[in-house]
């Protein structure tokens, strides 16, 4: 039995059975675009299969409809593995235009600092910054999309200072939050949120509202690090995170060891004056 004749059918039982008939049309719409529709159709196929088990005084019927239902949801996982296939294809494509390889295995591919979580059975992507540290956003699970959404982010991270200005900027945030002056390791959260401050702009200072503030997240202050270690300041001390500093996302912070996405979690920071 296919699903025009199934449809045929359940009409006849409409008023005691509409919502398998409900659930028999919304399938029959969306099936016309199979896999942009994969999710959607997996969450019906579900509720009929619960809605026809409440109906047995229909017997024919029900039996159709199962037989069908069993058949139907075969031919919706040899879509599924399509799209899979087909996916990891386009994406590598789509990655390559901006410069990056996708390595990794499903449901979680990398991509230089990036990570990409799949859910193909809701047709949407998590993206990460590093090893899934700094959630960033979630789109569909398209690979231009996803692309898109990953060079976004590549543009958009860190303040974008130059080296020297970040440094000053990361010396007197540094020394704000050293209340005793004693220049001793300090809990490396409690400098993000002074360099956030010492990022606004003259607008901000001078009308301090939300829209005025300029945001400066967890990961921008992760890569501006990142970028200042290359240059191999003396001044610049990183404390590696103990596992005990690691329980609590607001005790240590994720940074890049290079551009593949290996990384170090460190939990305080210091900044000498003169070390030798």
């Amino acid at each position: 039995m296919d699903l025009t004749h199934l449809l045929e059918e359940c009409k006849l039982y409409k008023k005691k059975d509409a919502l398998t008939l409900k659930l028999l049309t919304e399938i029959s719409r969306l099936d016309q675009q199979r896999e942009q529709n994969l999710p959607k159709l997996k969450k019906r196929l579900i509720k009929l299969d619960e809605a026809i088990k409440q109906f047995y005084q229909y017997k024919n019927l029900n039996e159709g409809v199962l037989s069908w239902i069993n058949s139907y949801k075969q031919e919706l996982t040899n879509s599924e593995e399509q799209i899979k296939n087909r996916f990891g294809i386009e994406l590598e494509q789509e990655f390559k235009k901006i410069g990056l390889l996708v390595a990794g295995q499903y449901p979680e591919l990398k991509a230089g600092l990036f990570t990409i979580e799949l859910f193909f059975d809701k047709g949407l992507v998590t993206l990460w910054y590093g090893p899934k540290q700094e959630r960033l956003a979630q789109c569909r699970l398209l690979s231009h999309e996803i692309a898109s959404n990953v060079e976004k982010f590549r543009q958009q991270v860190g303040s974008h200072l130059d080296n020297e200005a970040f440094l000053k900027k990361l010396r007197d945030a540094y020394f704000r939050a050293d209340d005793t002056k004693h220049g001793e390791p300090l809990p490396i959260t409690d400098v993000l949120a002074e360099v956030a401050f010492l990022l606004q702009s003259q607008q901000f200072w001078s009308d301090p509202r939300q829209d005025n503030y300029k945001g400066y997240s967890r990961a921008d202050f992760s890569y501006d690090l990142f970028l200042a270690r290359q240059s191999l300041n003396k001044n610049l001390h990183l404390t590696v995170a103990t596992r005990a500093n690691t329980r609590r996302r607001q005790d240590f912070l994720w940074i890049p060891d290079d551009e593949s996405g290996k990384g170090t979690a460190y939990s305080h920071l210091q900044f000498k004056e003169n070390s030798t």
